[in-house]
């Protein structure tokens, strides 16, 4: 799907899935069991009279950030663009929350492991479990962000925020995958 094209349809609240090929990211996808790495929100920025369409994001060394997502598909980037569906969500809501996290931590290597290892373990042995809700994983922020808006998951582990993956997320009955974004080069 043509970038220029998708761009005026991409709207605050929607995401955008990464499928990268890097080694952590190729680890995210085989661990996860998922083609996708990263999730990030879209947000449409107005500044100096222009419109950009950005991504904010939890990102490793870097916490929450917002990033043009043009220059993601300048690098190269493989990206999905899922829309929001759920007339119930508010897009202003989920993107507002996101903004408020901006600047925040990214999640420790500890949080990552407690989330996708041990969590899942103590929910399993029904041991209690706690989460720093300070710092940030792609998916946990991306979920967390999607709540905030008023969506309401169902009642299933697999989607609880603190154990998305990007793939799970991802799933969510309130997206519709709308296809791979490129960058006309004709």
């Amino acid at each position: 799907m043509d970038y220029a094209e998708a761009r005026p349809q991409i709207g605050n609240g929607d995401l955008l899935f990464f499928r990268g090929r890097l080694l952590h990211s190729r680890v995210i996808q085989r661990w996860t069991r998922s083609v996708y790495s990263h999730v990030g929100i879209a947000l449409r920025v107005h500044a100096d009279g222009r419109e950009r369409v950005c991504v904010i994001e939890a990102l490793e060394g870097h916490g929450i950030q917002v990033f043009p997502l043009r220059e993601y598909l300048q690098r190269g980037e493989s990206v999905d663009w899922f829309q929001l569906i759920d007339d119930s969500i508010d897009r202003d809501k989920v993107a507002g929350w996101a903004l408020d996290k901006w600047g925040l931590q990214y999640a420790s290597a500890r949080q990552l492991f407690r989330s996708f290892v041990t969590v899942p373990l103590c929910n399993w042995l029904g041991l209690p479990t706690r989460i720093d809700r300070n710092r940030w994983f792609c998916s946990y922020y991306a979920a967390q962000a999607l709540r905030h808006g008023g969506w309401a998951p169902p009642d299933d582990d697999r989607v609880a925020p603190e154990l998305a993956a990007p793939g799970d997320v991802a799933l969510f009955p309130c997206l519709q995958r709308r296809g791979p974004l490129s960058l006309d080069q004709g």
